[in-house]
């Protein structure tokens, strides 16, 4: 089985898929599996409780696999205080759920990892694409580290960060890509330099380990 952590489309048929809702929590999910959070890019104080009240009360849905991808971002026009009070609380949302968080952070990694500092529920980082020196206090804390376009890079820092990450904290996802998910495996162990098979079963256990499959 493939599993593809974060994708804003699902396309593909012969792999377990965890589509991205950062709005409309209401919608019909028609038997799929999501995670629902508000992100950075798309928070707006004046509708802000609005749309954590519409999160936390489609949150507990068992289609609801895991709360994100939410965090901080220091690119966005979003002002800081939103960001970190709706970071914040979708952190304190997740743990009273006991469901994974999957986390959005673009240069923001020692803040991030400031309010994660006492979480005790998984932490799934999406779309790695940094060099060693940044992700590896991410590494050190025991996090997941969920891997896609980056990997198409041929940037070596990038390429290096995947290398030196534990298959253990592997996830891979093939996020805004049109490409499938079983590209990024074969890719993924190409660059690992092991069997896509190793990839196969270390990611399944992993995907065991946050999700309680």
């Amino acid at each position: 089985m493939f599993y593809n952590i974060h994708s804003h489309s699902c396309r593909q048929t012969d792999a377990f898929c965890i589509r991205n809702v950062h709005s409309n929590f209401d919608q019909e999910m028609d038997g799929q599996s999501v995670s629902l959070g508000l992100h950075p890019w798309y928070l707006n104080s004046t509708d802000f409780e609005q749309q954590f009240a519409s999160l936390k009360k489609n949150a507990s849905r068992p289609e609801v696999f895991a709360i994100g991808e939410c965090g901080l971002d220091k690119i966005t026009p979003t002002t800081w205080d939103l960001q970190l009070t709706a970071f914040q609380r979708q952190i304190i949302l997740a743990e009273e759920l006991s469901k994974p968080i999957i986390i959005h952070c673009v240069k923001a990694f020692n803040e991030v990892l400031s309010e994660l500092k006492h979480v005790q529920i998984p932490v799934i980082f999406h779309g790695i694409n940094n060099k060693l020196s940044i992700i590896q206090p991410v590494m050190d804390a025991g996090y997941y580290l969920s891997f896609g376009k980056s990997l198409l890079s041929s940037n070596a820092s990038i390429q290096e960060t995947f290398i030196k990450t534990p298959l253990s904290q592997v996830f891979l996802e093939t996020d805004d890509l049109e490409s499938d998910i079983s590209e990024i495996y074969k890719l993924a162990a190409q660059i690992k330099n092991v069997s896509e098979k190793e990839i196969v079963l270390q990611l399944e256990n992993n995907f065991s380990n946050v999700f309680n499959s």
